[in-house]
């Protein structure tokens, strides 16, 4: 402090001593006076400390950006501080950690003001453009001039381009694989047309900004998901048994005078590219480091090196594989090396061993895995969605450590908790683990009102169920939270809850997604069953689970199915996948489900419900039926022709129906019925939504594609897209960067935004 190191009485303890000693004989009056004048004084003293902080960019307020970018004449960006989304989470959810429960947002107006004058000093530089749409759009980027690119007559006398061949090195299998992609070196003739995303990329006055959308979410010690019987030497990288692409890790660039690299973004490793690399570094004079670009270990080990920035690494049994032993392979047919090699299929995330290393007991993986946001859990930062572990009597940690503190199983735990009574009490996982395990939960008896198996933060452990994960006993105040977890298999409540709560956690559509042995006679196609149910009667014919409320957030479920008197469904920022079964229904023969609340949620398939209380920004791909149509509202959102609501504002495809027909009024006067209906039969036909990938397990699962509608991606409230990844704000990423180029772009230059993922 300014007048006083102390943090109470400070006035008071400035005092001579003879003057305090009478003041205690006298009752302390002067004490107390002191006491309200030292609020005021150190309310003026904070206001002055922060008059001095308000003067600089990394210290001010939030609300003096706006004013210090006005000093330096910048124009300010779309970020966190704009987004208008409600606090549901906070309102639900109360008994996390938070504080904020709101998504972070990849965009810092404060950085951006921060560097205003460094980007002038090196305005319309090459390397700087790049680095100025990584940092206003959150995503990596990469610039390419394309004139460099250009194929032109070679002078000899002066300015040979060596570099840039008039003809392709056909016999450069890496080489000819990047060909028009982001890092092309392969020259090309002049395209006139305007730049855009797929054409007129070549031409003098183009730049182009490369921009990768997906993230690569980092997995460590996961176990790899045998195909065959024990024994086997066939493996995915996925746990659950999927083929997925394996993703490069994300690098921060060394210099920022030059660009970025291949080995700087994160994308889907290229088999050519890994090829490549693990041939570099077998043509490495003895003794060779252990590691590649691409292979290495993460973590530290006895005897080994561990990579600067690794992709991926393979442990068998504990043991490092060695980078020596690694090949690059085509498992599109599956295969066994020789000896004790190993081969890698990066583009399906496949792995196979050789007869040296089988059979194993266990095979655990280091990789990362591409997804487009913090969404179904993961790797990423989630602590403020954890419980609060002072609201429980007891925090049991499950891992594998061996540590006699820790529970091996989950049934452990669990067993624990039984011991105790059923207390309050938080089961936390601490590793990525598979839990293959049958899970059966009795409420009945517990002492306390909850239960949450959370995976720690940073962790995703995969729980391959033995059978569903029951929920038993009648406790209409008992509430269950599963938090973080990659579920294969469905939940059943078959007793009587208050409350199943599901955060950044996936239940995996369908059950299953393993792929079948191509060994084996292929296995009967079944109906994929719903990922949680609830029953709707007990023995005797008593309604049961009047009170429940199934309430998720940032999760990923298949169907939901249950009973139409429950207390409702809250989904926010979710996904919910029928997997061409409805999505959300009612339990047995009941055609409704209970009332639903969803706040940015994507739904693959029909709902029916008995009422819509709240719908906002919702992606809804399939029918939508409710009961009551009285009450509630739906907003903002993608609502399928032919499907019954409560009353709906500015939703799709109404609205650009409606725009439609008023345009053409516009220009032929008044349409007869069958001209209108015309026009809303063309307009649907536009306007619907269309993803990238529909099926889990896919990198850009739910993704909006670029060749959607400009309805949906940008029809929020706020302007981003409607759907799960609504708060991935990413129509005002593209926004930002525009206006920033408008500022910083050369002159007579033209850019384009070519969206690589």
């Amino acid at each position: 402090m300014a007048y006083s190191n102390l943090t109470a009485d400070k006035l008071y303890q400035l005092l001579p001593t003879y003057l305090r000693e009478r003041d205690v004989e006298s009752g302390e009056p002067l004490r107390a006076l002191l006491s309200i004048i030292e609020e005021q004084t150190d309310a003026i003293e904070a206001d002055i400390q922060k008059l001095g902080e308000n003067a600089f960019i990394e210290t001010c307020d939030s609300w003096v950006v706006p004013y210090i970018g006005d000093l330096v004449g910048t124009t300010p960006l779309f970020d966190e501080s704009r987004v208008t989304d409600g606090d549901t989470a906070g309102e639900l959810f109360r008994d996390l950690t938070g504080p904020s429960l709101k998504p972070p947002i990849a965009l810092r107006n404060r950085g951006d003001v921060a560097k205003t004058i460094y980007y002038r000093r090196r305005k319309g530089t090459l390397p700087m453009l790049e680095e100025l749409a990584r940092d206003v759009t959150g995503w990596a980027a990469h610039a390419v001039e394309f004139f460099e690119l250009l194929v032109w007559s070679q002078w000899i006398r002066n300015h040979l381009r060596m570099h840039a061949p008039g003809t392709p090195d056909l016999r450069s299998v890496e080489k000819m694989d990047r060909l028009d992609r982001a890092f092309d070196e392969i020259t090309h003739t002049v395209d006139v047309r305007h730049i855009n995303q797929d054409e007129g990329w070549h031409n003098i006055r183009n730049i182009g900004f490369f921009l990768w959308r997906l993230g690569a979410y980092r997995m460590e010690r996961v176990q790899a998901r045998r195909l065959g019987a024990a024994g086997d030497f066939r493996y995915h990288f996925s746990p659950l048994g999927n083929s997925a692409p394996l993703f490069s890790r994300q690098r921060r660039e060394g210099d920022e005078a030059g660009l970025a690299t291949e080995l700087h973004v994160p994308q889907a490793i290229r088999p050519a590219k890994f090829y490549e690399d693990l041939r570099a570094y077998n043509a490495l004079p003895l003794p060779r480091p252990g590691y590649t670009e691409f292979y290495g270990l993460f973590d530290v080990l006895p005897g080994f090196n561990v990579a600067p920035a690794p992709s991926v690494m393979v442990l068998v049994d504990g043991v490092p594989v060695p980078a020596d032993n690694v090949h690059c392979r085509n498992l599109s047919v599956w295969s066994q090396p020789v000896n004790a090699d190993i081969g890698i299929d990066v583009e399906r995330g496949r792995l196979v061993l050789g007869p040296d290393w089988v059979p194993a007991e266990r095979v655990e993986v280091y990789h990362h895995y591409g997804f487009p946001g913090d969404l179904g859990g993961g790797p990423y930062r989630r602590r403020a969605w954890l419980t609060r572990p002072e609201l429980a009597e007891a925090v049991l940690t499950v891992n594998d450590s061996g540590d006699p503190a820790t529970f091996a199983t989950l049934n452990d735990a669990l067993a624990q908790w039984v011991a105790d009574g059923g207390q309050d009490t938080i089961i936390r996982i601490t590793d990525n683990r598979t839990y293959e395990e049958a899970i059966a939960i009795d409420v009945q008896p517990a002492a306390g009102t909850f239960l949450a198996i959370e995976a720690a933060d940073g962790f995703r452990p995969h729980l391959m169920l033995d059978g569903p994960l029951t929920l038993a006993g009648d406790r209409q105040d008992f509430s269950v939270t599963l938090g973080g977890l990659l579920i294969e298999g469905r939940i059943e409540i078959t007793g009587s809850l208050r409350r199943l709560r599901l955060l950044h956690s996936t239940v995996v559509p369908g059950g299953s997604i393993a792929e079948p042995d191509p060994d084996l006679p292929p296995p009967p196609v079944v109906p994929p069953e719903p990922s949680v149910t609830a029953v709707a009667v007990d023995g005797d014919g008593v309604p049961v689970n009047t009170e429940l409320s199934l309430e998720m957030a940032f999760s990923i479920t298949g169907g939901l199915r249950l009973p139409d008197h429950a207390q409702g469904i809250y989904a926010l920022d979710s996904i919910i996948d029928g997997v061409g079964e409805p999505a959300i229904g009612g339990i047995g023969a009941a055609p409704f489900g209970p009332p639903v609340h969803l706040e940015r949620v994507t739904l693959l398939g029909e709902t029916s419900v008995r009422q819509i209380n709240l719908a906002t920004e919702v992606v809804a791909d399939g029918l939508v039926r409710a009961e009551r149509t009285q009450t509630g509202c739906v907003r903002f959102s993608y609502i399928r022709p032919g499907s019954r609501t409560p009353r709906r504002y500015r939703c799709q495809p109404d609205l650009a129906e409606k725009a439609a027909i008023d345009e053409e009024e516009k220009k032929s006067g008044p349409l007869t019925d069958a001209e209108r209906d015309e026009i809303r039969s063309r307009v649907r036909q536009r306007v619907k939504p269309e993803f990238t990938a529909e099926e889990y397990g896919l990198p850009a699962y739910c993704q909006l594609s670029r060749n959607g509608p400009v309805e949906i991606a940008t029809g929020a409230e706020d302007g981003s897209e409607m759907g799960a990844w609504c708060h991935l704000k990413q129509p005002q990423r593209e926004s930002n960067l525009k206006i920033r180029l408008e500022e910083y772009l050369p002159f007579g230059l033209e850019y384009g935004i070519i969206y690589v993922t």
